[in-house]
């Protein structure tokens, strides 16, 4: 009894803020010549559909295996009159499973999988996507991420807990345009808080 104890299922989710480092932005179309540029972006965390997280977990006394799921946006600032839109703005959504250690003051994780994306974009005229269709099922496997995270769980009583977190996420992604593809890098710091709760207290016999 006193092993099951110490194995126990979580779930959190999160709202939060986002800042994109300025990356890399290849775009190749077919029939011009290609368009290298460095992208800003922004999230526009608060702008529906908002930014979440949601994770799902389980515990073996203080070791996590967890599925992750990142509803991250973005939004190319810089346009030009070459990229006049460009937008992953239904979801860059990354998908990852984790590794956590739970250190008593902070836990600690790193994880790995995959970018979901829903590109929306005009490039020298010519649309890809829309994002202002909810019925455009335009989602793309579209490459790896990686992320590392620290938090520090706050007990609110019983099983559950505010979970306040910072991370970082480092994504590559081939993203469809009207004829041709663009190469997209994406290093992005993200400050989430939250709440979680435990299925079986920790100290539940």
């Amino acid at each position: 009894m006193a092993g099951r104890a110490q194995s126990r299922w979580t779930f959190e989710m999160h709202g939060g803020q986002v800042y994109n480092l300025p990356m890399s932005l290849s775009i190749k179309q077919q029939g011009f010549p290609d368009i290298k540029l460095t992208a800003r972006y922004n999230t526009e965390a608060l702008t529906l559909p908002v930014y979440w997280d949601l994770r799902f977990g389980r515990w073996q006394n203080a070791r996590l295996w967890e599925m992750e799921l990142i509803h991250h946006k973005l939004y190319l600032d810089n346009t030009t009159p070459e990229v006049q839109k460009f937008n992953i703005s239904h979801g860059f959504n990354m998908i990852m499973v984790n590794r956590g250690f739970d250190k008593k003051t902070f836990r600690y994780r790193a994880g790995a999988g995959v970018v979901l994306a829903h590109p929306e974009s005009i490039i020298r005229g010519k649309e890809f996507g829309n994002s202002t269709d909810d019925w455009d099922t335009g989602y793309y496997l579209t490459g790896p991420v990686f992320n590392l995270a620290i938090s520090r769980p706050i007990r609110l009583g019983g099983r559950f807990y505010l979970n306040p977190e910072a991370k970082t996420t480092f994504a590559y992604s081939n993203i469809k345009i009207a004829q041709g593809h663009a190469d997209v890098y994406n290093l992005a710091f993200h400050l989430i808080l939250g709440f979680g709760v435990d299925f079986i207290k920790p100290n539940e016999k």
